[in-house]
């Protein structure tokens, strides 16, 4: 009864309880990105530049530094150890990485930085080093791993799993007062994280991080999916002769933007979902399509792309009745932005 009685309590919320700010450890576009506590998500392509951008932040952090002109470390002393795990790389791919992160650092080995290669290893074996690291390393502030995918036995797709593998990041970040930074890939026919892993580190991770890659001049666009907080600007890097990431002018990609609905943030999806949904019970698909076209000043097939963005995200659920599918609001989860009167 004691035990219950000091658990209730641990966790218990009150009313009155002061709201204090927690710690950021890294700003991005002077918005605290990754605070004390938490774990964001950076998701893109195959080779669109993820781990190209995570050297980035785990540089800033390892000396407090400003990298590519957008990215702040700011890790306190007592909490200044970052951690790179590395999952899937070969030796000499993952070894470059680290001598990258040193370079943008300015130091050649950093005291502060404990890398580790884990691709021999099991995925079981992988996740118990990690999470041993994580626990006999003092002074942890920052963990990155470079490849969530390869933690998994089941695959992707394993719910239980996903579930089971996303709580855990969350209670080593509450317990140990730590940011962890997660990389995975995107579907390969949208711009969705892969599988429920994604599903579920997308609903709980403080900042959503996308990376995608124009190829015609090789820069790489870094957008803010979304945020627990205010959601930093889009900003752009490309690669130099010698091999590191160094900023340069955001490419105008309004088009897209307009086309793709991972470039709106959520607040304007919810808030157009909820004006439309006010007094209507559900549309057909034709209307529904209607209706965004002319809400977002987009076409028909780009109506569809938001549709479906939609429905993965479980905004609007679909139901088919005989030939015909019929949407409607998902109230559970776009809650805070519907008001039914």
């Amino acid at each position: 009864m004691d035990k219950t009685i000091e658990l209730l309590e641990k966790f218990r919320i009150y009313p009155l309880t002061e709201i204090i700010e927690p710690p950021t450890y890294c700003y991005i576009n002077n918005k605290p990105s990754l605070t004390i506590g938490n774990f964001s998500l950076i998701n893109g392509k195959k080779k669109a530049g993820k781990t190209f951008l995570l050297g980035c932040i785990m540089a800033s952090t390892l000396n407090n530094s400003t990298q590519i002109d957008s990215i702040q470390g700011c890790l306190p002393l007592d909490k200044n150890v970052v951690l790179y795990f590395d999952t899937e790389q070969s030796q000499y791919h993952a070894i470059r990485s680290i001598k990258r992160i040193c370079a943008l650092s300015g130091n050649p080995n950093p005291s502060n930085l404990y890398a580790f290669g884990l691709r021999p290893l099991s995925p079981e074996e992988r996740l118990q080093f990690i999470g041993a690291a994580i626990m006999n390393t003092p002074n942890v502030g920052i963990v990155a791993i470079d490849g969530i995918r390869d933690l998994l036995t089941k695959g992707i797709n394993d719910e239980q799993e996903a579930t089971k593998l996303t709580s855990l990041f969350l209670k080593w970040s509450y317990d140990l007062e730590i940011h962890l930074v997660l990389l995975l890939h995107q579907n390969k026919n949208d711009l969705n994280a892969r599988g429920h892993i994604g599903s579920e580190l997308v609903n709980k991770a403080e900042t959503i991080i996308s990376v995608t890659k124009q190829e015609k001049n090789n820069i790489f666009i870094v957008t803010c999916e979304d945020s627990r907080d205010i959601p930093f600007n889009n900003f752009s890097f490309t690669i130099s002769k010698d091999g590191l990431p160094e900023s340069c002018d955001l490419p105008d990609i309004k088009i897209r933007k307009i086309k793709d609905p991972n470039f709106i943030h959520s607040e304007k999806h919810l808030s157009v979902l909820s004006t439309l949904f006010k007094g209507v019970l559900e549309y057909t698909y034709g209307d529904l399509k209607t209706r965004l076209m002319q809400e977002f000043n987009i076409g028909r097939d780009a109506s569809e792309r938001f549709i479906s963005y939609y429905i993965d995200k479980s905004w609007i659920n679909k139901e088919q009745r005989g030939k015909s599918s019929y949407h409607r609001l998902n109230v559970n989860a776009t809650s805070f932005f519907y008001h039914p009167n």
